[in-house]
């Protein structure tokens, strides 16, 4: 497997024009709808933060109009393969080692958002598999980086009423930015559970949107 340069954020034009010829086919195939897109921010000092249903939930919120060019962590794992590697890379994906503290992956998301570029995070760290896909418990890295930068976090619910697969409709709800400052992580020393305790505040917003959206509230 070729090594992931992690010494700068790069730039690919891959990843507009995959957006622009394959982004109406997804939209099409996932009967794809977007909801509350005004609460996207008009600068890029944000983090996404989307419930993680299925692998493909960066590119379902990628794809919602004014929304900027998402960075997104995925598992090592899926880099060993050189073309898969290749393509992820050049649509923004960068590996991590899961359950391992990669801080090597951590320090290179922190580096994206000082960049003023977009990164998204699965708070829960991998896909629900069962549970109804409801949103389950987060891990502190999402507010860790977001302490780290300053940056708020964006909540992104995905939406469908059952497993999510083609043919079957899904909704992305935007929610309205979180400030560091609200989660009460601002400017002071923070334990692991008081990072986890604001992630899952995050994770809570998120459950909520998606509850709505499925209830048709």
């Amino acid at each position: 497997m070729r090594e992931f340069d992690y010494s700068k954020v790069r730039k690919y034009k891959f990843y507009r024009f995959a957006v622009t010829v394959f982004g109406p086919i997804f939209k099409s195939l996932y009967h794809l709808r977007y909801k509350q897109t005004e609460n996207i921010p008009a600068d890029k000092h944000y983090i996404v933060a989307i419930n993680h249903t299925c692998a493909l939930d960066p590119v379902f919120v990628a794809l919602a109009k004014g929304i900027p060019a998402l960075h997104f962590m995925a598992k090592m794992e899926l880099f060993k393969n050189p073309v898969v590697a290749w393509v992820i890379t050049h649509l923004y994906g960068f590996p991590v080692k899961r359950g391992q503290g990669d801080t090597t992956a951590v320090d290179y998301a922190k580096q994206i958002v000082k960049e003023n570029h977009v990164l998204a995070l699965c708070p829960e760290g991998k896909r629900i598999k069962d549970k109804d896909g409801v949103p389950q418990k987060a891990k502190p890295g999402v507010t860790m980086i977001a302490q780290a930068t300053g940056a708020a976090i964006l909540p992104v619910a995905i939406c469908a009423k059952q497993k999510i697969k083609r043919g079957v409709p899904v909704t992305v709800v935007f929610g309205e930015p979180i400030t560091v400052e609200e989660l009460g992580i601002a400017d002071r020393e923070c334990t692991r559970e008081e990072f986890k305790e604001a992630a899952n505040v995050v994770m809570e917003r998120i459950a909520v949107m998606r509850e709505k959206e499925l209830n048709g509230d």
